[in-house]
């Protein structure tokens, strides 16, 4: 879907996620991914990385990733993952319209990726429908920082630039309402602050059932 891709942000955004896993979020990928089980559906691929944490549970992926370039620079974590023995199908898809039927997979993953969606509350609604009954939601997602704090006052101070600047991420979404919003219990959801880059420095950790 060439309207969603944007291949400069891709080459940047592949560079950041690189850095990021050797600077621990590999390890938090992993936490996140290791209650994943049976068919994992991947929301926003990006570049990859998320493949190479699948714990052994996980037996087959169907990851939504509708820019073509980050499609591209996932190709060789998508082959090697293939090489491991797990069937991966990438699809060319909007989270709010992913063309999956009802009750498909046993878990999904949700990691930086409710930040850039168009609507949340329909991409939670397309997550809940797929989602076998009594499956698990993976999460690993940047939010909105708690008010009154130096966080939240410099996400509202760079809200105005930087979905141009990050590919459309919004640094503010409430990720944990919209999940309580969609019928999903955030009882295991934590909240920790993983890096030094203001914006996205408050993260949603754990799994929503």
């Amino acid at each position: 879907m060439a309207g969603h891709d944007h291949p400069f942000f891709t080459l940047v955004y592949r560079a950041v996620a690189g850095a990021g896993e050797r600077a621990g979020l590999g390890e938090l990928r992993e936490r996140a991914l290791a209650p994943a089980t049976g068919r994992l559906l991947i929301v926003g691929l990006g570049p990859g990385h998320d493949l190479d944490h699948l714990p052994d549970a996980v037996t087959s992926v169907i990851a939504i990733e509708p820019s073509a370039s980050m499609r591209a620079s996932a190709a060789p974590r998508i082959d090697a993952a293939r090489a491991r023995g797990i069937d991966v199908e990438v699809i060319d898809a909007f989270a709010e319209s992913m063309p999956i039927p009802d009750d498909r997979v046993d878990s999904v993953l949700l990691a930086y990726v409710m930040c850039t969606v168009a609507d949340v509350d329909a991409a939670l609604a397309e997550v809940r429908r797929v989602l076998r009954p009594g499956g698990v939601v993976c999460v690993m997602e940047h939010v909105r920082a708690p008010e009154g704090t130096w966080l939240r006052r410099s996400q509202r101070l760079v809200a105005p630039v930087w979905p141009r600047l990050a590919g459309g991420c919004h640094a503010d979404r409430d990720t944990r309402s919209a999940l309580t919003r969609a019928g999903f219990d955030g009882a295991n959801l934590r909240d920790i602050t993983i890096t030094n880059l203001p914006p996205v420095a408050p993260t949603l950790v754990g799994t929503a059932r």
